[in-house]
């Protein structure tokens, strides 16, 4: 191809730089810093863009929010701590406005840490650029020249750089930095890199700086409350927790009052009190919100909240533990200044929106178990700490109580009722521990059987020989669980028996374990068990999904991942164990409500007991106790999940969970081996064929 550059005339050499150039790309390095605090500069430089409103930063929208702004200038405290709900303005006042005037006021290095890798490139892409992009006196004083303008790198006159990272220890290693702000704080390890937590590593990068350096960490709460017995030693003391409210708790501990309306005196405006009318529906009682003075009972409208906060004041903790103002001089706090407030306060959220949400996510718990809305709404809307209810004490799980709680029902039938029956398996190196499980409407739950298969088939290489089962070893002795599967179970007083509806097996274990699970696996499907026979494996962590049927990331023995027919259930067992723990301690009948038998063993019972919670999620009290039982009454509730069986309308339920002189897995008792016929015959749903790749 012709070189064309040949035939056009040479580009002209750049200009030489003037000294008046030179001098004047220098002043705003040499030029004093501007004593303008947060909030006075927002309000004279700030330009804010959003689909609800465009035009200047006006600190009457967020008045409860100046002190707390103004405290980032501060050379008193040398960090800022900053809790608040979603929807509170709380990153665009207490990070984004700080860095405004910096960049304005006071340029200068700072290092802003983000959640996650993800995090930061959204924050700069979506947050960063558009301040420094819609403010006129922002854009203006972005640095010119190659790198000035990275993703997580910028660059403004008078010297400025500005670093946007995630918690990895090299970002808090050798260099110091003036300002560090620290976003979205509890979504952060407690521990970077095993060299410390976030707020720790960061407020270790200021200290060269003296009283000149800030640290500053804002964010919704989402770390659980650690003891459910707690009671605050002073007023203003947070929940024993990690994260950002144990970081409020070391500082002066400022909580936001407004004055009644109707009596004058002041008080927090907690979700608590918060009030409405009950309409038994949702979206309707939550129309009648309003918020009843703690003092007077006065009520309080939701179109009073604005002017409220334009009267509001924050109060802190003294040494003594009595409240005073920002400048009292025996506020508490050691050099840290902190601030909560719960979400009735927030500007962008009402109050419809917060008691709504609270009760759907109460609905969906009494239907399911599941207390992830409760969390969520907890700690995104109202701003408050979640004390799980597995730790309530009503919900502490013993021995004691459960045989106290079980009940003198036979086993190996099913009571009458039931609606479909699950079996569950836990694959163990020289046993298969097997468990039955009747529901009954409104998945109202009766463990009817537990068996240990310690023998393999006699067919099994060496069976007759009565070796022990060996299920990572031979996939011959899987053939046991089918026996299990194509067991018929009585319905008490009804003259009918019903095939279980689904089995689910642990795939994980032993070297070999999950091989010859995916290999019993595609057996039971080309036998017409495809939509009867699951593999799960679980995980742990409460941020995990409770259960998910999906492909598995990586095909057995692969190097990378490929397309398979396999799918598995992902287990999030650590919230299923707090669900499992209060559905075994619910006393009343109901839906929900997991029953046990007084004719089990006394193991069936040490085994649910074995794991106490932690607040990174449940484990053994004692490393060489069995949990078998527990880990069984974990599957069952995923499977139910996955079967979507929490979603049933009762009063026209799918035929395999419809009374059994109607449901496809039922028949009259004698009659099962024409029920499991005809359960292969009709399928619910038939494996995808899929193209496998490779070479």
């Amino acid at each position: 191809m012709r070189d064309l550059n040949k035939f056009l005339p040479p580009m002209p050499p750049p200009p030489f730089a003037t000294p008046e150039g030179i001098v004047a790309e220098a002043l705003p390095s040499i030029a004093p810093h501007s004593r303008i605090d947060v909030p006075t500069w927002a309000e004279q430089d700030r330009k804010v863009k959003t689909p609800a409103y465009t035009g200047p930063w006006d600190n009457n929208t967020v008045p409860h929010l100046i002190e707390p702004m103004s405290m980032a200038t501060s050379r008193r405290f040398e960090a800022v701590i900053f809790v608040g709900p979603a929807r509170s303005i709380k990153t665009e006042a207490m990070i984004l406005n700080p860095i405004g005037q910096r960049i304005v006021c006071m340029p200068r290095d700072m290092l802003v840490v983000c959640s996650s890798q993800k995090m930061a490139k959204l924050f700069s892409t979506s947050k960063l650029d558009k301040l420094v992009n819609g403010s006129p006196a922002i854009t203006e004083r972005k640095g010119k020249g190659r790198g000035a303008d990275n993703l997580y790198e910028k660059k403004f006159k008078g010297g400025m750089n500005l670093q946007i990272a995630w918690p990895v220890a090299d970002f808090f290693s050798m260099v110091d930095w003036p300002d560090v702000f620290l976003t979205d704080y509890d979504r952060m390890p407690d521990d970077v890199d095993e060299e410390g937590s976030p707020f720790d590593l960061g407020i270790k990068r200021i200290q060269s700086f003296y009283s000149t350096g800030m640290a500053i960490a804002e964010g919704s709460p989402s770390r659980p409350q650690l003891d459910s017995d707690w009671k605050p030693a002073s007023p203003h003391e947070a929940p024993p927790t990690t994260g950002l409210l144990s970081l409020f708790n070391m500082g002066s501990r400022g909580k936001l009052y407004w004055p009644c309306p109707s009596c004058e005196d002041w008080f927090e405006p907690l979700t608590e009190y918060l009030k409405w009318e009950d309409h038994g529906d949702p979206g309707k009682s939550a129309e009648s919100a309003y918020m009843a003075c703690p003092h007077c009972g006065g009520v309080i409208d939701p179109d009073q909240k604005a002017g409220l906060n334009r009267q509001s004041k924050w109060l802190h903790e003294s040494s003594s533990g009595e409240l005073v103002g920002i400048d009292h001089e025996d506020i508490r706090g050691s050099g840290i200044v902190s601030y909560w407030h719960e979400g009735p306060a927030a500007v962008l959220q009402s109050w419809k929106q917060i008691v709504s949400r609270q009760l759907q996510a109460e609905d969906h718990f009494k239907r399911t178990g599941d207390e992830t809305k409760l969390k969520t709404t907890t700690n995104i809307d109202q701003g408050r700490c979640y004390l799980p209810k597995a730790l309530l004490a009503e919900n502490a799980i013993n021995v004691e109580l459960l045989k106290k709680l079980s009940e003198n029902y036979p086993l190996g039938i099913a009571p009458t009722g039931t609606r479909f029956v699950t079996v569950q398996v836990d694959v163990q190196p020289n046993k298969f521990a097997v468990s039955w499980d009747a529901w009954t409407e409104d998945l109202e739950r009766y463990t009817i059987d537990r068996l240990d298969i310690v023998q393999p088939p006699k067919d099994a290489p060496n069976g007759a020989d009565k070796r022990g089962i060996d299920p990572p070893r031979y996939i011959e002795d899987w053939e046991m669980l089918k026996e299990c599967l194509d067991k018929p179970i009585e319905v008490v007083g009804t003259g009918f028996e019903l095939l279980p509806r689904a089995m689910i097996v642990d795939s994980g274990g032993a070297p070999g374990t999950t091989s010859n699970a995916y290999k019993f696996l595609r057996t039971m499907r080309t036998r017409g068990y495809g939509n009867r026979f699951y593999l799960s494996k679980g995980r742990g962590g409460f941020d995990q999904d409770r259960a998910q049927y999906r492909e598995p990331e990586k095909v057995l023995g692969a190097k990378r991942k490929e397309t398979t027919d396999i799918r598995i259930v992902f287990v999030g067992t650590d919230k299923l164990k707090d669900e499992v723990t209060m559905a075994l301690t619910r006393k009343e009948n109901g839906p929900g409500k997991h029953h046990l038998s007084s004719n089990f063993e006394d193991r069936v019972f040490e085994e649910l007991c074995a794991e106490q919670r932690f607040d990174k999620g449940w484990d053994k009290i004692v490393k060489a106790q069995p949990n078998e039982q527990l880990d069984l009454a974990v599957y069952g509730k995923a499977l139910v999940i996955v079967l979507k069986a929490e979603t049933i309308d009762w009063a026209a339920p799918p035929v395999w969970a419809a009374p059994v002189e109607k449901n496809s897995f039922a028949a009259p008792i004698g009659k099962a081996e024409e029920l499991m016929e005809k359960a292969k015959r009709k399928r619910t749903s038939r494996p995808r064929k899929r193209r496998m790749k490779g070479n």
